[in-house]
């Protein structure tokens, strides 16, 4: 796969900020999901070429993840949130198109709730993360523990059984992206920050003050700019009836894609559908 963007990085509040650019025009932010090793360039890199015929896109790597900054912080989802809201201040981009992929799109959306005034549309793809916040449902078991696994343990082998839990389409896990995930997970506190989501994770589960704040049931649904959901047929992370669970749970969702031959890295597994999908999407802005 021939890169079509480049590598930079900018200084957001004070978090030394990776990202992949490439494009002019309106601005659209790329938001990758969780796991080890994960970043923009990694989740997103099939697509930004498509997307930059059109608009100027950023696919950021979060704080605690990729190349960014790995400072001891609790990594809560809204720690993530703020930090998206930095890059995009910092970058002084304005009427953002957003697209997150599993807890991206969680953070994508959790955004564009809380920066109304700066957000123009929103494509969220095969994300538990946002089922779960709207109390619709979560991750496989068996999905669950295979992230637990290479959350423990990242080797060669755990982060190819983890990409496999990703993509359907095993040809996109090469030997290429499986080095350069390990070695980004193993970066100096790149583990920590994963504990620290863990811990978040369950102190999310176990106390109601911390959940309301993570709550998007009655807020989502309430969004008023368009909102679509993408979800891989075949995804055995986060099974396809939570598709239809955030379908019914949103009597806004503007558009709802439902994809053949792919799993829960729907970008990647059926690239030229979603960057079809998706460039339409933002240009009926």
């Amino acid at each position: 796969m021939s890169k079509t963007y480049k590598s930079s990085f900018v200084l957001a509040d004070g978090i030394k900020t990776h990202f992949v650019e490439a494009g002019e025009g309106e601005p659209v932010v790329l938001v990758h999901g969780g796991g080890p090793g994960a970043s923009g360039e990694h989740n997103w890199g099939r697509n930004i070429g498509a997307l930059a015929e059109h608009f100027r896109v950023y696919a950021i790597d979060l704080i605690g993840y990729g190349l960014t900054d790995k400072p001891p912080v609790e990594y809560s989802y809204q720690t993530k949130v703020n930090h998206l809201q930095s890059f995009i201040k910092t970058m002084c981009l304005e009427n953002v198109r957003l697209a997150g992929n599993s807890m991206g799109a969680y953070v994508a959306v959790k955004w564009a709730l809380e920066h109304p005034d700066n957000v123009s549309r929103v494509f969220m793809v095969a994300t538990a993360t946002v089922a779960s916040a709207l109390g619709v449902g979560g991750v496989s078991r068996q999905g669950g523990a295979v992230r637990s696994r290479v959350g423990e343990e990242v080797t060669e082998q755990s982060m190819r059984d983890w990409l496999g839990m990703l993509n359907n389409n095993k040809a996109n896990i090469t030997d290429e992206l499986v080095k350069a995930r390990v070695y980004q997970a193993k970066l100096p506190g790149a583990w920590e920050a994963q504990q620290s989501y863990r811990a978040h994770l369950k102190k999310l589960a176990e106390d109601p003050g911390s959940h309301q704040w993570y709550d998007l049931s009655g807020r989502l649904s309430r969004f008023e700019k368009p909102l679509a959901l993408a979800w891989g047929k075949d995804d055995e992370f986060a099974p396809v009836e939570l598709a239809f669970n955030i379908q019914k749970a949103l009597p806004n969702l503007t558009e709802f894609h439902l994809i053949e031959g792919s799993g829960h890295h729907v970008q990647n597994d059926q690239y030229e559908f979603f960057n079809n999908v998706a460039t339409k999407f933002f240009l009926d802005a």
